[in-house]
Formats: C-alpha cells, structure tokens, sequence
C-alpha cells in the first residue's frame, strides 16, 4: 500500500501493524503509527502518550535508558566516569563529589558546534578550497600555451642553424616535452589531493547537515567530533616554475652547446601558501561555552551549582 505522494524507497511503514503508511508518531514512546493504529497505542495509558503528526516528530529528545534502573532515562552525564546516569544514580556513592553535568544542555551545545561547524565549512573553508582547486586547473590549462612559446623560440633558433643542428633542437625538443609532463604531474598529484580533501570536506558537510536536520538521538550528538581544525589546516602550496629558453649567438661548430639551454624544472613547497578567503573562528571561539548544571544530592530535594565546560 503506498502512499501517491511518496516514492517506493520513502515509504515509512506503522511499527504496530507493519503495513499501513505512517502518518503520526508518539513522542512518548517514540513509535511510528498509522490512523489505524492510534487508539490500540494508547489504550493502556492514555494520558502518557503524546501523539503528534509524523512530520513534527522531533519535539522530544529520546534520553538511553539507564543500565542500573532500567525504568529510569538517563538526563545527566558523569563527566568524571564518561557515561550517562539518572537521577537516582546521581545519588550513589560512586558518584560522590563528581562532576555532573545536564545531558541535554550538553546535547544543545553540540549542536550549536555542529551549526557553527557547518557554517564555516559553507562559508570559509569550502570556498578556500574551490578557489585554490580551480587556480590549479587553470594552471594546468594553460601549460600547453607557455610551453608552446617556450618551443617557438627554439624552432626559431633552430631555423638559424638551418639543417646541421636539426638533430640538436628535437632533442631538446623532447627534452621540453619531458620537462613539461614533470610539471603537469606534480601538478596533477596536488590537484588531486585538493580534490580528496574537498571531497572529505563535503562528506562531512553532508553528515553535519543530517545531524541537523534528522539527528534527535542524544548519544549520535555526543558522539559528534569537529573535523574543522583539521580541514582549516591549508595544506602546503606547490609553486611549480616553468624552465625558460636562453637562445645563444649561431656558432655551427659549437652548436650544441652553443645554440642554448634549458633551465631545470623547479618545484618548491610553500607552507602556509593559502589563506583561507575569511577569517576563521578563533580557538577560544571553538571551544563550548560553560554551563552550569545541577548536582543531585540525597532524596533529590538539595541542589548544588557545579560549573564546568561541556569540552575541555
């Protein structure tokens, strides 16, 4: 049974019955339904559920479940043991004096970052690495060109020289050529790299913007790593200088050595050669901004500040 304005691989089927196309979503329970199914869903605890339109089903964070109270979710994080606690275990001994903090202050400020993150790479890093891709492209176009006038210049000094150095310039000719395809390689091989480092970059874009759009899973936030000072990193630029033709007076006799030579192909790496076309976020820019949680204390009744940052 399909919905018409769904294609086949975008049909969402009801959990409860497995047929019916979704069309509402428990925000309780975190259950898919069809119409059908509504009143069955509902019909032990009524006033517990909270059935919303499928579409808007991302209202409600869905907390794991704690390993020691499994009717309890777990709405805080012990920074001190790295997991996830209920309220009753914020209690325990082995938590005393911890660092506790709110795990969905900390899931907020993870998506923040990830907005952050997403709007710099859109805005600043993305952009840098378009225009770096297209000057080397634009480099490697023009090869032919420079490398045409190069070999005018020689057929020129050659005709000078008429039949007895005919030899002489195809060998240096081919020498050129040579050279030439040097300097596309080493050109090519950065492009390329260029190229899998923008395609790393979109990856991760494609990943922070389904973390914004679809991600209400608390611990697929957490888990979420910043890539941005890694790919703000410019690699070294690679400045290639195309040989040059230094033509001498005709001398038949010596015209080997004579005729000319070629300047060896150079090719330097430049640290820091890019900039990124804006200013990025500062380090302290990167880091999460502290928040101020609540510890609970026996009986759940007295409260306590702790400050800490949600990243250190």
């Amino acid at each position: 049974k399909m919905d018409p304005r769904l294609s086949a691989q975008d049909v969402v089927r009801c959990d409860l019955c497995k047929d019916n196309v979704v069309q509402n979503y428990c925000d309780y329970c975190h259950v898919k339904l069809c119409k059908l199914c509504i009143g069955e869903h509902i019909s032990d605890e009524y006033d517990k559920h909270k059935i919303v339109p499928f579409q808007q089903r991302k209202s409600t964070l869905i907390f794991p479940i704690c390993k020691k109270h499994s009717k309890e979710t777990c709405k805080l994080q012990c920074m001190s043991c790295n997991y996830s606690i209920c309220a009753k275990c914020s209690i325990l001994k082995e938590h005393k004096d911890h660092n506790v903090v709110d795990l969905e202050d900390s899931y907020n400020s993870k998506k923040e970052n990830i907005k952050k993150d997403t709007e710099e790479i859109e805005n600043v890093i993305s952009p840098t690495y378009e225009e770096i891709r297209k000057a080397l492209e634009s480099q490697i176009a023009s090869l032919d060109g420079e490398y045409e006038k190069i070999t005018t210049i020689m057929s020129k000094q050659g005709e000078e020289w008429h039949k007895e150095i005919d030899k002489t310039i195809e060998q240096m000719k081919n020498e050129i050529n040579d050279i030439k395809e040097s300097h596309r390689d080493i050109l090519i091989k950065h492009l390329k790299e260029i190229k899998q480092i923008e395609s790393m970059i979109k990856e991760n874009l494609s990943t922070l913007k389904d973390l914004q759009r679809e991600s209400n899973v608390v611990y697929t936030i957490i888990e979420y790593r910043s890539r941005n000072n890694e790919f703000g990193k410019l690699p070294p630029k690679i400045h290639v200088t195309a040989p040059t033709f230094c033509p001498r007076p005709v001398d038949r006799i010596k015209a080997k050595t004579l005729i000319g030579s070629i300047k060896p192909l150079a090719s330097a790496t430049i640290e820091n050669g890019y900039t990124m076309k804006k200013q990025r976020r500062s380090s302290r820019e990167l880091l999460d901004t502290p928040v101020v949680i609540n510890k609970f204390n026996t009986g759940y009744n007295n409260l306590r500040n702790v400050s800490f940052y949600s990243e250190q």
